[in-house]
């Protein structure tokens, strides 16, 4: 594994064209990510006591990942998470920028995932917090003319960690409906741990994904962490920011065999 930072790789020519990015990513897929996040806001409020919520915008640079043109990624994602009463929901979207000079194999792909979860049963002590129905949809296309709208059903737990500065645990247990325009579609089984850390503004948040039991494909592990220092305080600044780097290891990328992707990307986080 190479691990080159972000100013030892762009030239200013490089950095200007990926922060240009901002101004020429498609708009549809973020409009949608806002209308759904509006539209959580105003049910909760209507209906529950909102406990936490964040929205966010980031934007991500790195090389080496595996089967993209050249290797080099740029990603600009709209974020939102929020916890009430009922329960909570997670949303995301990405829009991949490969940075190939050819523009026919230049990436264009959108990613996103909508992960509402109910609230069933909650404890006052214990390791397990709550227990929670999970759901999950996964949607995304590519210029490549690949689609896919995937479902997913389970059982989850908060959890309580008994480490200092830990904000949230869970895990989660998913089977997997999968829907796409290729030919591996089986349904599989998937585990999903999220978690986040913050002590003396350095924040380590991530998620480790386990997909399984998948007829057509090889099992896949996607080991995902960002550890990030949050500037808010030194710059005086009423909002979050934050810098700092992801770090994606994927074993069986995409459920291939033998493709297994180790890669740092810089990464700068705005939170509203």
């Amino acid at each position: 594994m190479r691990f080159n930072l972000i100013t030892n790789h762009l030239t200013a020519k490089k950095l200007t064209t990926n922060l240009s990015l901002l101004s020429q990513l498609t708009i549809k897929p973020i409009a949608i990510t806002t209308m759904a996040i509006a539209a959580f806001g105003v049910m909760s409020s209507a209906q529950a006591k909102v406990l936490f919520s964040d929205t966010s915008i980031s934007l991500l640079y790195g090389e080496d990942y595996e089967l993209a043109k050249d290797g080099e990624l740029t990603t600009l994602t709209l974020e939102h998470a929020s916890a009430h009463s009922w329960g909570g929901v997670f949303f995301f979207v990405d829009r991949l920028q490969g940075a190939s000079d050819d523009e026919s194999s230049r990436a264009k792909d959108i990613y996103g995932e909508l992960a509402p979860k109910f609230k069933l049963k909650s404890y006052d002590e214990g390791f397990v917090k709550q227990v929670n129905f999970a759901a999950q949809y996964e949607f995304g296309s590519n210029s490549s003319g690949f689609n896919q709208d995937n479902y997913m059903v389970g059982v989850g737990a908060d959890l309580n960690i008994p480490i200092e500065g830990m904000k949230y645990a869970s895990a989660s247990l998913y089977h997997v409906f999968n829907n796409n325009s290729g030919p591996n579609d089986a349904d599989d089984q998937q585990i999903t741990l999220t978690y986040g850390w913050e002590k003396n503004n350095f924040v380590i948040d991530g998620y480790v994904d386990y997909s399984f039991n998948n007829d057509d494909l090889e099992d896949q592990l996607h080991i995902n962490p960002q550890i990030k220092y949050n500037l808010q305080e030194a710059l005086g600044i009423d909002n979050r920011i934050e810098v700092g780097i992801e770090y994606s290891y994927w074993r069986n990328k995409f459920g291939l065999d033998g493709v297994n992707q180790s890669v740092p990307s810089a990464l700068v986080k705005l939170h509203f």
